[in-house]
């Protein structure tokens, strides 16, 4: 069922194309818009697609948000393109959430690709349910950085 909404976009609406699906064969292979993914009567996930490619529909928002059975967001991403990417420095490409909501980890990504950020943090780092880093990686053009090779400024904080 594929259903139109109008968002406010400024001084102006957009017209969202919005398809409801129980099975990924539903989504057409040129899509473009929002889909809804249902598992046992519940929302499991919303992509947003472009021309078939995960494609974030602004700058704030992700392109694929995945949900717990309780409707709690579980990870976020950020598409461009159908490539995972940071959609700014200070927000990395995919999220993930525990169950009561706090921050479980992030990826950083350019061009589909995990790379540290331009400021020098790592491209995965993963929490501890009590908030305290549990490790960090760091990648350079998707290839995983030894210690030795991570620059000086990176591993002093």
């Amino acid at each position: 069922m594929e259903l139109i909404d109008l968002v406010p976009n400024s001084l102006s609406f957009r017209v969202i194309s919005t398809i409801d699906v129980e099975s990924e064969a539903e989504i057409p292979t040129t899509f473009t818009g929002r889909v809804r993914y249902h598992e046992n009567g519940k929302v499991a996930y919303i992509a947003w697609y472009k021309d078939g490619q995960l494609n974030n529909p602004g700058r704030t928002h992700p392109a694929y948000r995945r949900f717990r059975s309780n409707g709690k967001l579980k990870f976020e991403m950020f598409y461009t393109h159908g490539l995972l990417h940071d959609p700014g420095a200070a927000t990395p490409a995919v999220r993930g959430y525990f169950a009561d909501g706090s921050l479980h980890y992030e990826e950083r990504y350019w061009a589909g690709r995990r790379n540290d950020a331009k400021n020098g943090s790592a491209a995965i780092r993963k929490w501890r349910r009590d908030g305290t880093l549990r490790h960090e990686l760091h990648y350079l053009a998707g290839r995983r950085l030894g210690d030795g090779e991570v620059p000086l400024v990176n591993r002093i904080r």
